[in-house]
């Protein structure tokens, strides 16, 4: 891929071509970055807002859970899980400027150790083995170079009995939408994904379907381990 594109204020965003609209759409989904990342991000946190009510509704709730948000953008999503959980907190999101982001919205988390932001990949994370309870993304899984990679180092770092969720918009939602689609990323239909989370070793794996019209799905999956109680229902709890 070639050099960037990146604006300096929103006012160039308002005023910039078509062509670099979309060229920013399909950067800074995968990596916001200035004042254009600020701006997706907080789209995102629009659009996305179901997303985030599915995996709140299948994280641990226990105490002092470990809980990772992979791609954590501007740390919308760890603040709402901050104020309705009493759990331990991590981070990691491969851009620099989401982490100042997140950190600046998350400040007082962070400040007390409550919240521990990283900036790094998917396929290679700063965690020791089996260290969380759950682990969270939502709309990465199509910018990951190496899926098989990523979700390696996901069981890796996942405790035995732990979930695994992945926030997705299916293959169908992305052929609505072909001008703005890249090369450089992967659609998945929900039985692709599916097969490739089982695949990669992970057991019970589900989807729940979050907006049918939107093709908005929460994929829910477990390592092999301790007994972990399973959902049933596919209704999703709110988030503040």
């Amino acid at each position: 891929m070639g050099r960037r594109f990146r604006l300096k204020s929103l006012k160039a965003l308002i005023l910039t071509t078509p062509k670099n609209i979309k060229e920013l759409m399909t950067t800074q989904f995968a990596r916001p970055e200035g004042k254009a990342g600020q701006f997706f991000t907080l789209a995102m946190n629009v659009f996305n807002f179901k997303l985030y009510n599915a995996v709140y509704n299948y994280v641990s709730k226990e105490d002092g859970a470990r809980i990772l948000d992979v791609g954590f953008g501007n740390g919308d999503t760890l603040k709402r899980l901050d104020e309705k959980l009493n759990a331990e907190l991590y981070g990691v999101d491969i851009s620099p400027d989401m982490k100042v982001a997140a950190t600046k919205a998350n400040a007082e988390a962070v400040a007390v150790g409550r919240m521990k932001l990283e900036t790094a990949s998917v396929e290679q994370m700063p965690y020791e083995d089996e260290f969380f309870d759950s682990v969270y993304t939502i709309n990465t899984v199509y910018f990951w170079k190496e899926p098989e990679k990523a979700l390696g180092e996901i069981m890796r770092v996942l405790r035995g009995g732990g979930r695994f969720l992945c926030g997705f918009y299916s293959r169908a939602y992305f052929d609505k939408y072909k001008n703005f689609r890249s090369d450089d990323e992967k659609y998945y239909t929900v039985g692709e994904l599916r097969e490739l989370v089982k695949q990669n070793g992970f057991e019970n794996v589900k989807v729940k379907l979050v907006d049918g019209k939107k093709f908005m799905y929460c994929l829910v999956a477990e390592k092999r381990g301790n007994e972990v109680d399973n959902d049933s229902g596919d209704e999703c709890g709110q988030l503040p």
